[in-house]
């Protein structure tokens, strides 16, 4: 009897070691490519505070993305996988690609260097939290007297001002409609408060 217990907790032991095999034993740490995204993506639905520290926006930028870069360094800084169109005049504002960024993500270079970034869907959150979606209330809450506000040239709504700490250079402007963040931008005064980008 002793002998057929035995046998039983070997063979359970057996069959949990084969499951967790098959599990985790395809050698693949983390999931990559379209994975990738899809798993950001979905622990971004379902907590928003869990973010990868890299995914970040700052009055600075966004993760290793700082304004102020120029072209070489924010190539550098991204692995290469910055590209600005080939007839880029560098004297004026154009948009670069970024391969690979974030869904909802531009970037405005401006006389050569990074000037801005630009967000419009609320799979990127600041380092603060602030999201697109989010209410005014929820913005100034989370930047407690450090946001200005002026009225919205084009829609039902505001710009929300948040100053950089100890650094007036740099900010993040919300732009909401109806009392939401319908997109925002974060860089260099004074591209960062252009209301019509490069326009």
């Amino acid at each position: 009897m002793m002998h057929s217990h035995s046998n039983a907790r070997t063979a359970a032991a057996a069959a949990l070691l084969l499951a967790a095999t098959a599990c985790g034993g395809t050698g693949e740490r983390s999931p990559s490519g379209d994975s990738a995204a899809a798993a950001r993506d979905s622990s971004a639905g379902t907590n928003p505070t869990a973010r990868p520290a890299d995914s970040v926006v700052t009055e600075h930028g966004l993760g290793p993305l700082r304004a102020g870069m120029t072209i070489a360094e924010a190539t550098t800084a991204l692995g290469g996988a910055l590209a600005v169109p080939t007839e880029y005049d560098t004297t004026l504002c154009d948009y670069a690609v970024w391969r690979g960024a974030p869904r909802g993500v531009r970037v405005m270079v401006d006389q050569g260097r990074i000037a801005r970034v630009e967000v419009d869907s609320a799979n990127v959150a600041t380092a603060a939290g602030a999201r697109v979606g989010d209410s005014e209330e929820r913005i100034q809450s989370l930047y407690p007297g450090r946001v200005s506000v002026t009225p919205h040239k084009y829609e039902d709504g505001h710009y929300l001002t948040v100053n950089g700490v100890g650094d007036s250079s740099v900010a993040i402007v919300f732009e909401t409609s109806k009392g939401r963040v319908t997109r925002y931008r974060a860089g260099r005064r004074p591209a960062v408060e252009y209301v019509e980008g490069c326009s």
